[in-house]
């Protein structure tokens, strides 16, 4: 679930930034206030929008939505935004420190992500075990299969060349 949207065009151009609104309102009313029909009762709204913009198989516009945004008022506030936010960010700005040892390529050192990443799929193994029952069966009668195969393997070439045939499938 998300409640803001950027919406780009083909070309990675915008055609909007900003809330959704309670049932996609805002988004909705910004198209129509802006010259596109309004939404129709039981559609989708996200089909909607790629009709009203003509991304969708056989809608087409003659608005140039990517245009319409950078005139909108909607545009001026988040470029209001992004400027105070910064502002903000540069007069929190420590003065940075040349010193070699305190640069790090990374924000976490690589055993601290090893760490985490690891923790991460071990969370996800032990919330589906099914999967772990599936792997720990397939390795039992994969590995039992191979060995009651070539348990008698006679001791010549073909039998070598068996057994390690036998090595390279597990």
């Amino acid at each position: 679930r998300f409640d803001r949207l950027l919406f780009l065009a083909k070309g990675g151009r915008t055609i909007y930034f900003g809330d959704i609104g309670e049932n996609s309102e805002t988004l909705t009313n910004y198209f129509v206030k802006n010259g596109s029909d309004p939404c129709p009762k039981g559609d989708n709204p996200a089909e909607w929008m790629l009709e009203v913009i003509g991304a969708a198989p056989g809608s087409h516009t003659e608005i140039d939505w990517h245009q319409t945004w950078r005139q909108s008022p909607e545009y001026q506030e988040v470029q209001t935004e992004l400027q105070r936010l910064k502002a903000e960010g540069s007069a929190h700005n420590e003065p940075h420190d040349n010193n070699s040892e305190s640069y790090r390529e990374f924000a976490a050192p690589f055993f601290e992500q090893l760490r985490i990443a690891s923790l991460r799929v071990f969370q996800q193994y032990w919330r589906t075990p099914s999967y772990i029952y599936s792997k720990a069966i397939l390795c039992i009668q994969v590995g039992l299969f191979i060995g009651l195969v070539f348990l008698n393997a006679p001791l010549s070439i073909q039998g070598l060349q068996n057994q390690m045939f036998a090595i390279f499938q597990v």
